[in-house]
């Protein structure tokens, strides 16, 4: 099964969650912030993680393309 085949919206959704959480603890981790409560503050709205869900599809579509 390709790649692009193995996504669903769900498996989409989660590797977007997934992408802001080691987003946020790499900036926590090198900040030396002791807790992620801000970012879960900051990260209220759905708009980062739709940047992240569009930019999921986006790879894999182009994906389909690659040789």
């Amino acid at each position: 099964m390709k790649i692009w085949e193995q996504y669903t919206e769900d498996g989409i959704n989660d590797l977007a969650r997934e992408a802001l959480d080691a987003a946020c603890l790499l900036i926590q981790e090198r900040l030396g912030v002791a807790t992620g409560d801000l970012a879960g503050m900051f990260f209220d709205d759905d708009r980062v993680e739709d940047s992240f869900r569009n930019y999921i599809r986006s790879e894999l579509h182009w994906a389909q393309y690659e040789t």
